[in-house]
Formats: C-alpha cells, sequence, structure tokens
C-alpha cells in the first residue's frame, strides 16, 4: 500500500507532502512497527518508493515507513528557513500516531535515511533517543566538522551561505546538539542508552572518508555500531542494497 498526498503542517505552517508505505496485507487492527524514513538533498518524500524496493520491505517485515518532505534544510530548523528538525520529530509522529495504529514503544521505532537524511536520522535519533531505539545511516552526510570552513562557490555543498541558512552560525555547530559527535557524548557522560546504529557507505562515495571518521570516533566511545562498507558509489543502488 502506497500513500501519497499533502497535509497542512502547524509548525511550518503551510501545506507539505508526505508518502506512507505500509505492508500490502494491512490489517487497520494491528499495531506496526515504524520507520521514519528521510531523504538526501535533491530529494522528496517519494524517493525512497521510486528508487528502491521498499514496498516489498514493508510486507517482508510487517512495517509502515513514513517519508516527509524537508527540501534542503539538513533537517534542522532553519535560521533561514523553516523548522523541519521541530516537524519531523514533534508534530509529524503524532500526526501519523492518530491515522495509522503504530506501535509507541523505542524498540518499535527507527529512523533511517540516506545522505542528508543519514545526517537527519542520526541527529533525530541521538536526540530524540527515548523516541528511537534504532538508527540507520546510509550514506550520511556528516559534514559538521568542515561547515566552518566553507566558503562561497558553485557548489551547493560547500556554499557558506546555504550552510549558514541551515546550521546559522556555523562557528557554533561544533559542540552543539547539531554536532552528532556532541551528542553521543553527552549521552554517555548522562548514561543515557543509545540507539542502536547502523551505518553503511561506499568505498567510492564522495563522503567515505566523513562517515569511517563517525564510526571510528562511535568505536572510540564503546558505542554498538553496526558498520558496512563495500563496492559502491552515492547511488540509489547503494541505498537499496542497505
Amino acid at each position: 500500500m502506497i500513500l501519497k498526498g499533502s497535509f497542512f503542517s502547524n509548525v511550518l505552517q503551510m501545506e507539505t507532502n508526505i508518502t506512507i508505505v505500509a505492508p500490502n496485507n494491512f490489517n487497520s487492527v494491528k499495531a506496526y512497527k515504524v520507520v521514519y524514513l528521510l531523504h538526501g538533498l535533491c530529494g522528496n518524500s517519494g524517493d525512497w518508493v521510486n528508487y528502491t524496493m521498499l514496498p516489498v520491505y514493508a510486507y517482508n517485515y510487517q512495517s509502515i515507513f513514513i517519508m516527509p518532505e524537508v527540501g534542503r534544510s539538513f533537517y534542522s530548523d532553519m535560521t533561514y528557513g523553516f523548522k523541519y528538525f521541530s516537524f519531523v520529530t514533534e508534530e509529524l509522529p503524532i500526526i501519523c500516531k492518530n491515522v495509522f495504529n503504530i506501535l509507541s514503544e523505542r524498540e518499535d521505532t527507527a529512523v533511517i535515511g540516506c545522505s542528508m537524511g543519514g545526517y537527519g536520522a542520526i541527529r533525530n535519533g541521538l536526540k530524540y533517543h527515548d523516541t528511537f531505539g534504532y538508527i540507520g545511516a546510509i550514506s550520511a552526510a556528516l559534514l559538521i566538522d568542515d561547515l566552518h570552513n566553507w566558503g562561497e562557490g558553485d557548489d551547493l555543498l560547500s556554499s557558506r551561505s546555504f550552510a549558514q541558512s541551515c546550521f546559522g552560525d556555523l562557528n557554533k555547530v561544533i559542540g552543539s546538539d547539531m554536532d552528532p559527535k556532541f551528542l553521543i557524548d553527552d549521552l554517555i557522560a548522562n548514561d543515557i542508552e543509545i540507539p542502536k546504529i547502523f551505518m553503511a557507505v561506499g568505498d567510492n562515495d564522495f563522503l567515505y572518508d566523513e562517515n569511517i571518521d563517525y564510526y571510528n570516533y562511535l568505536k572510540s566511545r564503546n558505542v554498538d555500531v553496526e558498520f558496512r562498507c563495500s563496492s559502491g558509489e552515492h547511488t540509489w543502488e547503494f541505498c537499496n542494497d542497505y
């Protein structure tokens, strides 16, 4: 079952698109596990349906997949833009639970993303550790360490003005709750259970170094993380495999 539509978000104060995939044998009486599935920088809420075998996975694993649309926000409450972080983490789950019979325990809730969505999954999952039991990050855009070095140029992913529109003062991002390393250290310092983390990246992905760096950081903190690296680039074929 594939549902595509839009609804009015009070947080965003506008209509926003959403795609939902449920098992083909969906039973309205049954309560389902839920995955919030996040798109990348150039994508939209329909990408995972368009480019992967997601309907098959929904059936095989008897789970509901919810895919919001956040533009190029990096799933942040943008300094110059919309409050997409608050929308995805606070408003969206409430709306979806009012419509679908979704299990509410953290062990039944996951957040997964690719590229920009991989960063969003890690940040959302760690910040809302009491909601999410599982985090999946595929080819994650873990660019926080380099943000303050960005300049102006033709490449959107190295444009300082674009980064500032999402994150604000780039010199203050590291050590804030936008920094995935800080979030890990904060949970450890407060003896809070960290969601189980899965990461995957291709050996020819332009984000390979950033993913290796974060994986090594997690291991240095004795965090439970499953990491996969195989032949591949920053493609939907790689995302589908993992």
